[in-house]
This record gives C-alpha cells, structure tokens and sequence, in this order.
C-alpha cells in the first residue's frame, strides 16, 4: 500500500515535457483534426464575406403573344447579367434554372421594347446586378395572314437539238402560304426548284419539283408540285435536188423527160438532216399506163415514216418509149466491125 501511494506522488511531481511524453497518439489525432476544422472555418467565413462577381446567362422568354401575331425579328436568346456579392452567394446560384419572363400579352403590331433592370431578375438578396447585357430587347410585331400565290417555274439548261417544248403545265399553279402580313405583302410568286430542260425526251413526261422555302418565317401549305411536259421533234422541210426518177413495171422500154426531179421533204429535223434518198425512191409507176405513148404522169417518193413529201417539182413527166437501133443500123454496124483489121 505505501508502494502504491509513492507512485502517485511521482506522476503528479513530474514536468510538462513528461507529461506530453504520457500522451497517447489517438489524443495527437483529435488535436490535428480539430485544428485543420478550425482552418477550415476562419477560410470559409473569411472568403464568404469576401465580394466577388460572376456574369450570369439568363434565358429570355417572350411570354403571351397576341393571337394571330408573331414576332418577325431575331432577339437575344440569354441576357449577360454581371452580378457581385458574397462569393459564397454568388457560387450558390444555378444559372440553369435562370429565366426572365417578357410579358407581350396587348401588344398590336409594331415594335416594342424592353428595358431590362435588375428587377426582371430573381436573384438572391444581397447580390447587386451591376450590369446587363443587352440592356434592351426590340420585338418586331406582325399580324399572321395567308394568301394564294402562283407558282413560278425556274429552268436550267436547253431542250437537246431537233426537239422543242410544245407544252408545259403546273398542278397546282397557285400555291397557299402563310407568315408575316409584310412580308407576304412583298412576295408576288414562289418559285420552283430549276428543271433541267436538257434531260427531258421525247413524248409526256411528269416530273415532281420542290418548292423553294421563301424564309422569312413564311410557311408554305405545299411541299411540291407536278410539272407534265409534251414534248416533239422540230419539223422543217428540206429540198433535195436532182433526185434520179427510176419507171416501175412499164410494158415496154420507156424514157423519163426530165429524168430527175427536185423533191421537198418535211420531216423530224434530225433525222432530216441525215436523209439520203437510196436508188429508186423517187419513181413512176408504169404498170398504170394504158393507151399509145407518151405519157404525163405524176412522180411518186418512197420516205421514210415520219417523213412527208411537200412537193415534187417538176409535178409531171413525160414517159417516151426508148429509143431503139433498127436492124439496118445493126447491120451497119456489124459491116463496120468486119472491114477493121
């Protein structure tokens, strides 16, 4: 027992060194926490107090638009709002959720504006707004109308030689669009996309066109329209000279005087302009003859299809028999032959 009591003594006898020595090192671990919190809470409220800025997007809503009205002009999206206060306030503001409200509810066509102050903005107390970027925002107000307008057809290139365009049609050749009273005011047609004229072929054809988007917040009723195209061969006339006349199933030897004719032909330019007449194709026809020579006759062509004879100049001939050599005169001639060396 008096052991134990002299232990005592001893501990309550010993120095500050001695005792930091005793301390256990879960005592050092609470110390070091409790001083880094304290650290922590001086910066916290320090740099809380602190005034700082920060620039702000709010969203811009235009909000009850007259019926029949729109706006026809582009506005701002965000306003910039710069703000300052405590830096704590200011890093607690979620600009995501930031939106201002444009009231347009009895407004008539026309512009109007708004100024932008710092009440148009929800933020928290003590953060001042020191500027605002644009400080004001124009609506450009117009009634909404329709109208019926024609279509126009834009082309490009050229119908391919030989060919031309007999008839063109659109359905429909008046098309409804709606927008702005002035702007559709301005607007007398709305076009097509082009067509390219250079592929069309012979025959009908339908072609389906786009319609181009006028812009200007002018809305159109229909996408697209029909084109039907009849299209033909370019039809001119063509003079072939010195055609040589043949005489079909004539009874007896005949003559042709004169023996060519010239002969006008209508036909497809391009296959016009390639025509070359084979032996033959002009001639009479001797089978119809009857009665003692000579004969008038009219000179027939033999054409192509599609192609027309205009005239055939001159428009009759005269069919004379052959002339033929007598017997004395063959005589003559073999007595000729005979007394040569």
């Amino acid at each position: 027992m008096k052991v134990v009591q002299r232990k005592k003594r001893s501990r309550r006898g010993a120095g500050p060194w001695q005792r930091l020595l005793a301390t256990s090192w879960s005592d050092v671990g609470t110390w070091a926490l409790a001083l880094v919190v304290a650290i922590g809470l001086w910066l916290l409220v320090n740099m809380g107090e602190r005034t700082s800025e920060r620039t702000l997007r709010v969203r811009l809503e235009p909000e009850n638009i007259p019926a029949g009205m729109l706006i026809v002009n582009p506005i701002p999206e965000y306003a910039e709002v710069r703000v300052s206060g405590s830096g704590l306030i200011l890093s607690s503001i979620d600009q995501k959720n930031l939106h201002t409200a444009l009231d347009l509810s009895g407004t008539k066509p026309g512009v109007l504006t708004f100024t932008l102050d710092p009440k148009n903005f929800e933020l928290p107390r003590k953060v001042e707004v020191t500027r605002i970027t644009p400080s004001q925002v124009t609506f450009h107000l117009d009634a909404l109308t329709k109208r019926s307008l024609p279509v126009r057809l834009e082309r490009s290139g050229e119908v391919p030689p030989g060919l031309r365009l007999k008839e063109l049609s659109l359905v429909p050749e008046k098309v409804d669009v709606s927008g702005p009273k002035s702007r559709l005011d301005a607007m007398q047609s709305v076009f097509t996309a082009p067509l390219d004229l250079s592929r069309l072929q012979p025959g009908t054809q339908q072609v389906d066109l786009s319609l181009t988007q006028p812009g200007g917040l002018v809305q159109l009723k229909t996408p697209e329209i029909r084109v039907r195209t009849v299209v033909e061969p370019v039809v001119v006339e063509r003079e072939l000279r010195r055609v040589k006349l043949a005489i079909r199933d004539a009874a007896r030897p005949l003559r042709a005087k004169p023996d060519s004719v010239t002969v006008v032909v209508r036909g497809p330019e391009i296959d016009l302009a390639s025509l070359e007449l084979s032996p033959g194709a002009a001639f009479v026809d001797g089978s119809l003859l009857e009665g003692p020579a000579p004969y008038r006759v009219k000179p027939r062509v033999a054409l192509p299809d599609g192609m027309d004879v205009v005239r055939i100049e001159p428009a009759e001939v005269l069919l004379e028999p052959a002339a033929e050599e007598t017997p004395a005169a063959n005589g003559r001639s073999r007595e000729t032959t005979e007394k040569k060396p």
